[in-house]
């Protein structure tokens, strides 16, 4: 019953975005545009029918309500995977927003990915995608579709939640201008495949709808938020895995929320394998590293809702890997890398505004 309301509801969103989109670049008067004709009604019902079919049987895209609060937000910079940086804090208050359950999976990658290169869509990507740890870019799901999406780079994924958004009738949050009308749909490097493009509304600096329904990815702050959260008044600590009941240096603790190199078999797993944490998401520390939004940066003084530095060189990634030591299940630990790399131990979770 729960999958037949979704996609019912799935089909008024495309429908009236469909709609809207239709009015917005029709020649006609406002209130002519205001008023479907046949052939946009059928496109619509084409195209909900359409996302409906590639949607249907898909698992592990749940989303869960993460309330909002104010917390002490801690740092271990991970910069060789072997020495701790002095600790950073600061008094951090978040607002509510929604997670993803689980890490985005290779099926829902895929399925997203191969309707938003329709021409219709007008999608393009660097980077394909893969399977977890060893799966071929671009080939077709295996049974290993429900290990994390991986070989994406940070640019490839905000195209890629905007595809998500609009393929669901929700407003995409990335955009190349700043009234918020163009979604971003490229990723493809060209020139600036290994430099970063500063031009404000590039896919390296692009304007975001921070208000907008769309897919999104999660700010460093919301994940630790996340990641931390017990009940609203006590946190797991910053040298715990998320979920953990003890730090990371306690292997028993940790193999039971975390998939990591003294259990992994070095290589990736399904997602939800393991015990979540206390909002009942899964996989927040081990299996891969998730993108985050943030630009890598020293953390300011107490605030509310920081999306860290205006620019940079690396964007962040949390949570540890199937392939990495204990240090980096830690929820207070940031690896970070360049928005063009991409490498088979980084997947993300999406997020959304409230």
């Amino acid at each position: 019953m729960k999958k037949v309301l979704f996609f019912i509801v799935m089909s008024v969103l495309v429908f009236l975005a469909l709609i809207s989109c239709t009015k917005n670049d029709s020649p006609t008067t406002p209130a002519a545009a205001n008023t479907p004709n046949a052939t946009q009604t059928a496109v619509a019902v084409q195209t909900a029918v359409a996302v409906q079919t590639a949607m249907a049987g898909l698992s592990y895209y749940s989303l869960v309500s993460v309330p909002g609060g104010t917390f002490t937000q801690q740092m271990d910079e991970n910069s060789d995977g072997d020495v701790l940086d002095p600790n950073e804090s600061f008094s951090h208050t978040i607002s509510a927003f929604i997670m993803g359950q689980y890490e985005v999976t290779y099926e829902l990658w895929y399925t997203v990915y191969q309707w938003a290169i329709l021409p219709a869509q007008g999608y393009t990507f660097e980077n394909a995608g893969a399977e977890g740890d060893a799966g071929t870019p671009g080939a077709a799901p295996t049974a290993a579709k429900y290990e994390p999406v991986t070989t994406i780079s940070w640019r490839d994924v905000i195209v890629w939640c905007n595809a998500y958004s609009q393929m669901t009738g929700r407003v995409p949050v990335y955009c190349s201008d700043s009234g918020f009308t163009t979604p971003i749909k490229n990723s493809t490097d060209g020139t600036y495949g290994s430099s970063i493009n500063t031009t404000p509304g590039s896919f390296d600096n692009p304007y975001v709808n921070w208000s907008a329904n769309g897919y999104r990815l999660p700010t460093e702050g919301e994940w630790q938020y996340a990641a931390s959260y017990k009940n609203g008044s006590s946190w797991t600590p910053y040298n715990y895995a998320s979920g953990a009941g003890a730090d990371y240096t306690d292997a028993a603790a940790c193999t039971t929320v975390a998939w990591y190199d003294v259990n992994s078999g070095i290589i990736a797993h399904d997602v939800g394998g393991k015990t979540a944490n206390s909002l009942g998401i899964y996989d927040m520390s081990g299996n891969v590293w998730e993108r985050c939004w943030d630009w890598d940066g020293s953390y300011p003084t107490a605030t509310s809702d920081y999306r860290g530095p205006a620019s940079g060189s690396y964007r962040g990634a949390r949570g540890g890997s199937y392939d990495f030591i204990a240090f980096g299940l830690q929820v207070s630990v940031r690896d970070a890398s360049e928005p063009y790399s991409e490498y088979n131990g980084v997947g993300f979770r999406f997020a959304r505004s409230n």
